[in-house]
């Protein structure tokens, strides 16, 4: 007879000090007998489990999808409409691409933007001051971007219109909020979201605040022409423009997708992360997001760091995240681009500029610490905004220790215990980690990036194994004979009590760190405990169950799981995309692997210890349809086609003419087609596509061997950004080609 099945009745309360010595727990006989009720059934626990995830999931999967319905054309002149700015947006599209140097850039873009300023300006109110100048600079400026490297710029332009209130005080004359985005392209990229909409959408700002402008600000919009070349525009606005000496804040306007919610993810003051939650309409902001953007983690950056870093101002820095697939590629069109998403974005900008310009000495109170961000800021479901300073933060999360501490202390649970839950937590964790790593690197070996078009299928790879590791681990410590419902029943408090630790650890070292993003730990610390004191109290008074356990246990996460799981929605939604253009150096597979599973741990920290209740039998069960599951999954993945025509394979493609000086003097011309894959596969997947063309049996080489252990800054390959370490020579291809030809009417910037 196996006693870990045993489901004793309720009525029959078996003393706690009779717990199975398998477990080494200490037995204190002066402890007072508590009422311990029956086991919670395994399809409780399960259902229970299962139902309460995919609540949370659901909850968050709408929150990510919802948007404001669009404004259309016949909007009140004093409200902001999507319908107006898709009409601008459309016309920018009808240019066609627009690197910068393009006709479509320097001449077609600029002259309707300004044909639409003319337009504003026509209809202004009497009083308000309405000036348009275009700006041509030149220069240079070192930055430290991917690597360091000299930016050198001519000719670049910038649309610039300030907007002053009727009468306007030199308060208002003397504080300016700026609003920039950019309206040139990436080369290859359609641009419809980076940055067209933006562009699109800070017109119909423009016709707003011309009708009704902020009393105690003037704004300076720049309709910004050349960011793709790494913020030259923005170079040559805030260091040579007269007008820059009056802004005290400014507001950047970006997208690293298209369509979906935007992102404040960046603010350089206090006083605007305020602003933006008093008066953001949809807010959908984060204090993590901004941390882990500025550790460097991410390799982009926005024409924010210039502004900031150049002007000493300071700026909130908003993008578009979602369908990064499309980012940088002709898919770049107006169809990504869901309705309602311009809405939002409009609207909130709005509330944020009467937010700003509305208050005396707003503006002013902003630049007077410009670049301090000591605010925690955090969105709450997207319907208000939660702010705190920095200090206030600091308090409330060492508070929450103190709780924490002060609840172990009475707790009848010794430390003996503790430790023998912490070692089966570490076991478990361990166990999930490898087994996750482990099929990332078997992926990375023989089938990369099979999830890069299905997202979904990660969570089979890589959150099946990992699952299946931790139910292994927690058989096999159940597995022994003579496991008493009091011991499971002790097991679960010590498996609490030990995450709890985990989690007061991890706190105390982001706090030491000076991390504002602590918060998050802090409530996974709060609640739960809550709910385990909840538990504690109706069962001292015998009003406790295994069925309201299950509720009160699970329900007490919900806070901290849907709030993380925003968290996490928000970096799988930009990361994973990332990883099908991060190169061919570091393995994706691997990376998205681990980060699954620290998803998974971090969910199921606590909701974890409820499967110390399933019989043996049922968590070989679980165990092995994970294990099932991963099989099929990694079956499935090895033969299918890791992209779509909505996914596609990301390739850097130049024609290109060389001199090659080599090392005793002689000069090698050669032209040709250099390939890049931008992802870990590699060049090798469209092999196919050169048995009918001139390559077919070309060998796949680059440059003269000779010069491979020259140690020259750019190697021997024309790289215009310093990104040879991420996409080493040898996994590119060079073949053979004509000498490229420009066209007689290519356009030539003036």
């Amino acid at each position: 007879m196996e006693v870990r099945h045993r489901r004793p009745a309720p009525a029959a309360s078996p003393s706690p000090t009779d717990v199975n010595a398998s477990y080494d727990y200490p037995h204190d006989k002066k402890r007072h007998r508590r009422f311990q009720p029956s086991l919670p059934r395994g399809w409780l626990v399960v259902l229970g489990f299962l139902a309460f995830y995919a609540s949370a999931f659901a909850i968050v999967t709408f929150w990510h999808t919802w948007l404001p319905q669009p404004k259309g054309l016949n909007t009140p002149p004093s409200e902001f409409s999507e319908d107006r700015a898709r009409v601008v947006l459309e016309k920018i599209m009808s240019f066609g691409y627009r690197p910068v140097g393009t006709k479509a850039n320097e001449e077609l873009t600029p002259n309707y933007l300004l044909e639409q300023i003319e337009e504003i300006r026509a209809s202004k109110p009497t009083g308000v001051s309405v000036d348009v100048d275009v700006q041509r600079p030149s220069g240079a400026f070192g930055l430290d971007f991917i690597a360091q490297f000299q930016n050198i710029y001519a000719n670049v332009t910038n649309i610039l219109v300030k907007v002053s209130p009727p009468n306007a005080s030199p308060e208002a004359l003397n504080n300016s909020l700026m609003i920039s985005s950019h309206y040139d392209a990436a080369i290859g990229g359609a641009a419809a979201s980076d940055d067209g909409v933006n562009i699109a959408i800070m017109m119909e700002l423009l016709r707003m605040f011309v009708l009704n402008p902020p009393k105690h600000a003037t704004l300076v919009f720049n309709f910004n022409g050349a960011e793709e070349t790494i913020m030259q525009a923005a170079h040559g606005f805030i260091t040579q423009h007269p007008w820059t000496d009056a802004i005290r804040a400014f507001i950047n306007l970006e997208a690293a997708g298209a369509g979906g919610r935007e992102l404040l993810f960046q603010t350089g003051s206090d006083e605007l992360a305020l602003a933006y939650a008093q008066g953001a309409k949809y807010p959908h902001a984060s204090i993590i997001a901004q941390e882990l953007f500025q550790s460097g983690i991410i390799p982009a950056d926005t024409d924010y760091r210039i502004y900031r870093d150049f002007g000493y101002v300071a700026g909130m820095d908003f993008a578009y995240i979602a369908n990064g697939y499309v980012y940088h590629t002709t898919l770049d069109d107006i169809s990504r681009i869901q309705p309602g998403a311009i809405q939002r974005l409009g609207e909130n900008v709005v509330g944020v500029v009467n937010q700003l310009g509305s208050e005396p000495g707003r503006l002013k109170r902003v630049a007077e610490n410009p670049q301090t961000s000591r605010t925690f800021f955090s969105d709450v479901m997207g319907l208000t905004m939660v702010t705190a300073s920095k200090t206030t933060t600091f308090i409330l999360c060492g508070g929450v220790v103190l709780m924490a501490v002060f609840y172990l202390l009475l707790s009848h649970v010794s430390l003996s215990e503790r430790l023998t839950a912490f070692m089966l937590i570490s076991r478990c964790f361990g166990t999930a980690i490898a087994a996750s790593l482990t099929v990332g690197v078997i992926l990375s070996l023989y089938a990369p990036l099979p999830w890069y078009s299905q997202p979904y299928l990660a969570g089979a790879l890589f959150l099946a194994p990992a699952l299946a590791g931790m139910v292994h681990q927690l058989a096999c410590v159940l597995e022994k004979d003579g496991v008493t419902p009091q011991a499971l029943w002790r097991l679960e408090e010590s498996l609490f009590e030990a995450m709890m630790c985990i989690w007061m650890g991890a706190l105390a070292i982001f706090m030491q760190l000076g991390l504002i993003s602590s918060y998050v730990l802090a409530v996974w610390i709060f609640f739960p405990l809550m709910g385990q004191i909840l538990c504690q109290l109706l069962q001292r008074f015998r009003m406790f169950s295994s069925s309201m356990y299950i509720f009160i246990s699970l329900g007490a996460m919900i806070i901290p799981v849907i709030h993380t799981m925003c968290c996490f929605a928000i970096a799988l939604m930009f990361f994973i995309p990332l990883l099908g253009r991060s190169g061919p150096v570091v393995p994706p597979d691997v990376v998205l692997s681990l980060l699954m599973c620290i998803i998974l741990l971090i969910m199921v920290s606590y909701s974890g210890r409820v499967f110390c209740f399933l019989p043996t039998k049922q968590l070989k069960l679980v165990r092995n349809v994970c294990i099932i599951v991963t099989v099929v999954a990694t079956a499935y993945a090895s033969i299918r086609n890791p992209y779509s025509d909505i996914c596609p394979k990301r390739l850097m493609l130049q024609h290109v003419q060389r001199e090659v000086i080599l090392p005793n003097g002689d000069i090698q011309t050669d032209s040709g087609l250099w390939i890049n894959s931008l992802d870990f596969r590699g060049p090798d997947p469209i092999k196919s596509y050169l048995s009918n063309t001139q390559w077919k049996d070309a060998r796949m080489h680059v440059a003269p061997e000779e010069l491979h252990e020259h140690a020259e800054v750019y190697g021997h390959m024309p790289w215009s950004l310093p990104v040879k370490h991420m996409l080493p020579e040898d996994k590119s291809w060079y073949l053979p080609a004509a000498a490229p030809t420009l066209p007689n009417d290519a356009h030539k910037a003036r």
